[in-house]
């Protein structure tokens, strides 16, 4: 290890001031491995659903004799919910606070983004307990089309990361 005059050495424990871009980054390895992890479990989804389609054609699901219409009502009622909620929550999750430094920028954005990956996928569970119950495909697409497109919308990127930390 070189010592360089006028650097102070950094000792465990002991934090290092970090180039605000680099702190971002740091958060935003943790997220992106969470966002990731979710599309291959979208992607998990459609392949027991297809796999499911397949192997016991015609699939009327695991409780066909359950009233199917109210269970469907429900489903999409609770997907507009998960929706609502995500409109609601995200700009409060967001917003600036007055004198916040990178690290703690970072940290907040970090966990925002995951809460609102992790809500983005609900209503593709649902769509899949929807399938498993009644056995429509169709709705599962619907549902499994609503959590690619919030996954995407809420997928942490740098660059909407350093805007954000602009102001």
């Amino acid at each position: 290890m070189t010592y360089n005059p006028g650097e102070r050495p950094c000792g465990r424990g002991e934090e290092v001031d970090m180039d605000p871009r680099e702190e971002l980054r740091r958060h935003l390895r943790p997220a992106v491995l969470v966002g990731a992890a979710l599309v291959a479990s979208l992607a998990l989804y459609l392949g027991l659903v297809e796999v499911l389609r397949a192997v016991l054609k015609p699939f009327r699901g695991f409780a066909p004799t359950l009233a199917v219409q109210p269970v469907r009502l429900a489903a999409f009622g609770a997907a507009a919910a998960v929706i609502l909620v995500i409109l609601l929550l995200r700009p409060r999750l967001v917003r600036r606070r007055g004198a916040e430094d990178a690290p703690a920028a970072g940290r907040r954005l970090q966990a925002a983004s995951i809460v609102l990956l992790v809500l983005g996928e609900v209503p593709a569970i649902i769509g899949l307990a929807l399938f498993l119950t009644g056995g429509g495909a169709a709705d599962f697409y619907k549902f499994l089309f609503v959590s690619v497109v919030l996954t995407f919308i809420n997928f942490p990127r740098l660059g909407a990361w350093e805007e954000w930390l602009k102001g």
